[in-house]
């Protein structure tokens, strides 16, 4: 009897494709692994983004509002809240002395656009003493009435007007008038004349008695050549390479200086061009600049201001016509009347003889008890209030 061969089983063909099945998704995830590396951080990435997008949603308007009232400062007790049955009221007093309502207008807008906040309406009542903002959020569309005003300060609290002395033409002195000029409030200013033989030693000397020093920049009068306002002048006929180069001769010369004023310059100081030049080194080197006014038709003040240097203008000479009790009552009086709508003044005066120094003496004595603040120049400048975002 023949023996039957035995038969192989047949190959499990469900197997086969299943192998096959993984060896092809594995073939895929091998070569595509960076693309789906990248897809899944990109999703990590959406997710965050979605995150921050929530988080910065819950920021409502009112937040904004808080947020804008800590910016400017307002006391809580100017700060009242009251919840109608469809709108959000706010209400901020504004000390006049410290900033105008159209500036607590901007800050307050500023906080509220920033966070998606729409400004449906602002008015003007009672005069401009008080100013109704209209607000909505679009989120929840609800809304919020501002009302901004002005607290009645007490005026026995009222901040002093600022007064800023420079004393001009220092340069030569080198005596016991210079000493005495040194042992004066050290808030006065010292303005001195550059390429005169003690000019840096006089620089030296007034820092180390803590006084604020200026360069006298000598300018070109309209009486030149009767006046001569010194060495390296800024004539009008100069180059402006040439103008450039003596301005940055004068600041090498005073590296201790902050600031600088005109020298005569009655002539200089109407020229927009030549100004302009003399202001951007300045500028360039962080100086600020003060117009002497020696011309009612200086334009030195306009120009700084445009060019974003730090300026300001003298408002009276303290020692002209002359140096006698009379003018000293005059020009106290002046100043007393210009406080009334200013809370910063300067004023000027010069150093030449003991009679300047005595006439200076007996004003600061007088205006020890008026309502004055003695400042350096530099505080001039200083500001308590934000940034407008």
């Amino acid at each position: 009897m023949t023996k039957r061969k035995k038969r192989k089983k047949p190959m499990d063909h469900n197997f086969v494709y299943i192998f096959l099945l993984t060896i092809f998704i594995l073939f895929v995830l091998y070569f595509n692994f960076d693309k789906i590396s990248n897809l899944m951080k990109n999703s990590h990435k959406e997710k965050s983004k979605v995150g921050i997008k929530e988080i910065h949603e819950k920021i409502s308007v009112f937040d904004a509002i808080v947020h804008a009232k800590m910016l400017l400062g307002i006391p809580d007790k100017y700060f009242k809240n009251k919840i109608g049955d469809y709108t959000i009221y706010t209400s901020m007093g504004v000390d006049k002395s410290e900033m105008d309502l159209n500036y607590a207008n901007i800050i307050i807008t500023g906080q509220i656009e920033l966070v998606g906040g729409k400004l449906i309406s602002g008015k003007d009542k009672n005069n401009s003493n008080k100013q109704v903002l209209e607000f909505l959020d679009p989120k929840d569309s609800q809304k919020y009435i501002i009302t901004l005003y002005y607290v009645k300060t007490n005026p026995v609290l009222k901040r002093k007007t600022q007064l800023a002395i420079i004393i001009d033409d220092f340069g030569s002195q080198n005596d016991k008038l210079f000493d005495d000029f040194c042992n004066l409030n050290p808030n006065i200013n010292f303005s001195i004349l550059p390429d005169l033989n003690l000019s840096r030693e006089i620089m030296i000397k007034a820092a180390e008695t803590g006084h604020e020093t200026m360069i006298h920049i000598p300018m070109e009068p309209i009486s030149y050549p009767k006046n001569n306002p010194g060495p390296n002048a800024i004539y009008v006929h100069l180059s402006d390479k040439e103008i450039r180069k003596r301005m940055e001769r004068f600041i090498k010369q005073f590296p201790l200086c902050v600031g600088a004023n005109n020298h005569m310059g009655s002539l200089t100081t109407t020229d927009e061009e030549i100004m302009k030049v003399v202001l951007e080194v300045l500028k360039k080197h962080d100086l600020y600049f003060i117009d002497s006014r020696t011309t009612q038709s200086s334009i030195a003040y306009e120009v700084a201001k445009n060019m974003m240097v730090p300026t300001f203008k003298s408002n009276l000479f303290l020692d002209t016509p002359d140096m006698s009790n009379k003018t000293l009552n005059s020009k106290i009086k002046q100043l007393q009347s210009l406080s009334k709508n200013r809370d910063k003044l300067l004023v000027i005066t010069h150093c030449a003889t003991r009679e300047s120094y005595n006439y200076l003496k007996k004003f600061l004595k007088t205006i020890e008890k008026l309502d004055f603040e003695l400042v350096p120049v530099s505080k001039l400048f200083e500001t308590t209030l934000p940034e407008i975002l």
